[in-house]
């Protein structure tokens, strides 16, 4: 695991969550269409019918939707895992508050108790020269 891709978990959040909304939305689409048409004298008839290529392009989408949104939830939980592994609690809390959270180091140091705000950066930094 890497620093980068600790820094990528808040952005990977927000990613799902659209690409959740993104093929909601594409799931409320139809592949039906319709027209009116002139019927005489008389008014207008209304055709409906399944249009085959919006239906083709509709899947292409979703399906490269889908894979982003596995692509994403499975790097999530790569970090999430490794967050998890991690024995000490207090460097477990840092790295949730951290990445997870997207919280400053001074809100770390105000939530952990530090009287420094070097406090939780430093054990931070120390443990990811040692284990990275």
């Amino acid at each position: 695991m890497t620093k980068e891709i600790l820094i990528q978990y808040c952005d990977l959040k927000n990613e799902i969550s659209k690409l959740e909304k993104r093929l909601d939305a594409i799931e409320k689409q139809s592949e039906m269409v319709s027209d009116v048409v002139q019927n005489g004298y008389k008014g207008h008839a209304v055709i409906y019918g399944y249009d085959c290529n919006r239906a083709y392009k509709l899947d292409l989408l979703k399906l490269t939707l889908r894979e982003r949104y596995d692509k994403a939830l499975e790097l999530q939980n790569q970090i999430e895992t490794y967050i998890n592994s991690i024995d000490e609690s207090d460097m477990r809390q840092i790295f949730e508050h951290r990445y997870i959270d997207n919280m400053s180091w001074t809100k770390i140091q105000a939530i952990m108790g530090y009287r420094h705000e070097d406090t939780a950066r430093k054990k931070h930094d120390k443990f990811m020269e040692e284990n990275l």
